[in-house]
């Protein structure tokens, strides 16, 4: 018994470290650097401005935009929310819940650096009668929830916060495989 509630303990503390090490100075970062052979900078700069254009998660409710394009520096900075989902509370209502994030692609001649940050979590009540808008800084709701509110948005945060890690690496993939996508049309 002592050494199954020993590895249970150990088994905790390693989830625990590993959901930490996710966050870096209270938001969650991810990189990739991607590499494309025999593309100069421009090319992959001009890839970059395309790369998240039709990108608007299956409702249609993600924003995004472009906060830095320049063209001398190969760096463009999108800005925006990704929709996460939606949290029912009741028959009528519930929570819209969106990641605030900054997407950097920086691109020199055969690859291009893709950085994600997630500094917080938005959470929109979905009642139009009754509208109420909280967001919430990412270290305060993940790996553990630790936050105060008037909302009761602690069930969408507990759905919805460790889902992040994992939804953003899935969009650095995404944005890689467009940066790597071959060729590029010329008209």
């Amino acid at each position: 018994m002592k050494k199954v509630l020993s590895i249970a303990i150990m088994l905790l503390t390693v989830m625990t470290a590993s959901a930490q090490e996710q966050l870096i100075n209270g938001v969650i970062e991810k990189k990739q650097v991607v590499m494309v052979e025999g593309v100069p900078a421009d090319k992959l700069y001009v890839r970059a401005l395309e790369a998240l254009s039709d990108w608007a998660g299956a409702q249609g409710k993600s924003k995004i935009g472009i906060d830095v394009q320049d063209k001398d520096e190969g760096l463009v900075v999108y800005k925006g929310q990704l929709e996460m989902g939606f949290h029912k509370v009741n028959f009528m209502a519930g929570w819209e819940v969106y990641a605030d994030f900054t997407i950097k692609i920086k691109c020199k001649d055969g690859r291009a650096q893709v950085s994600a940050n997630v500094p917080s979590l938005t959470f929109d009540w979905s009642a139009k009668q009754y509208p109420a808008t909280e967001t919430v800084p990412i270290s305060a709701i993940y790996p553990e929830y630790d936050y105060k509110s008037k909302l009761r948005i602690k069930k969408a945060a507990i759905k919805f916060a460790p889902l992040t890690p994992s939804i953003f690496d899935k969009v650095i993939a995404s944005l890689a495989a467009k940066l790597q996508q071959q060729p590029d049309d010329d008209f």
